[in-house]
């Protein structure tokens, strides 16, 4: 699991309606290349600047993010006033597209080429179009792709605070890649989840489709059923983080 930080170079997007606000960075890598190995951001209500860069046509570059009852769903799609992307035409830059937890695809259409300046990066750009509105509770997904060569940065959020976010994997502390028809978490998969935040540990479930309970936090224990369900993820936690967990 990654946690931005003030280690990093926050993003200011200077917005002409209202205050700058500090967009943490989140590269995605021609590993991301599917919604299954995206990064999953834990909180889409904090700001992320997502980058996305692209050699050639139809590459894709995908992350997730996860909003909970009653979060708003804000998405800013930018791109840097550098070349070659700021010469291409709109219908030349990467086409960008939100699913929502239940399954609706929103286009992010291209309606407007605003310029500001971001002062800690000194940087240029602009803003292409933007989306404010009731979210899902649930996880989206956002997925990139290109036409030509050329760049993007998506920001989401606009809470400025620590945000944390997933990596998928095969190793501790890494949220495991989503298998189709998983009928038994094996238990390599499902320890996994050690060392994750609670929230952290809740997410990577759900983006999953696990089953997901806590046995016991804090030294409290649970009442449980005793019914074993091999789609199911028993965790314990201590201090807000997973320190056991079993299928069942």
């Amino acid at each position: 699991m990654r946690r931005s930080s003030s280690l990093f170079i926050a993003l200011a997007l200077i917005l002409s309606a209202g205050p700058a606000l500090a967009h943490y960075p989140v590269n995605l890598k021609s590993s991301h290349n599917t919604v299954s190995k995206s990064p999953i951001l834990l909180d889409g209500t904090i700001s992320f600047a997502v980058y996305a860069d692209f050699a050639k046509a139809k590459e894709k570059r995908s992350v997730r993010f996860a909003l909970k009852k009653g979060d708003e769903l804000n998405v800013e799609y930018l791109i840097v006033d550098a070349m070659p992307t700021n010469k291409l035409k709109s219908s030349q830059l990467p086409l960008i597209t939100i699913t929502t937890p239940s399954g609706k695809k929103i286009v992010m259409k291209i309606n407007e080429r605003s310029p500001f300046y971001e002062p800690y990066g000194k940087k240029n750009y602009f803003f292409l179009s933007r989306i404010s509105q009731g979210g899902e509770a649930g996880i989206y997904s956002i997925t990139a792709t290109a036409k030509t060569k050329s760049s993007a940065v998506i920001a989401i959020g606009r809470t400025e605070t620590r945000g944390e976010y997933l990596e998928v994997g095969s190793s501790a502390g890494t949220c495991p890649a989503a298998l189709k028809n998983e009928e038994m978490i094996s238990e390599a998969r499902a320890k996994q989840l050690i060392s994750m935040s609670e929230v952290g540990a809740e997410i990577c479930a759900a983006a999953n489709s696990w089953l997901y309970r806590i046995g016991e936090k804090d030294g409290e224990e649970f009442m449980l059923t005793k019914d074993y369900r091999t789609n199911r993820v028993t965790v314990s936690i201590e201090s807000g983080f997973i320190t056991k967990v079993s299928v069942g």
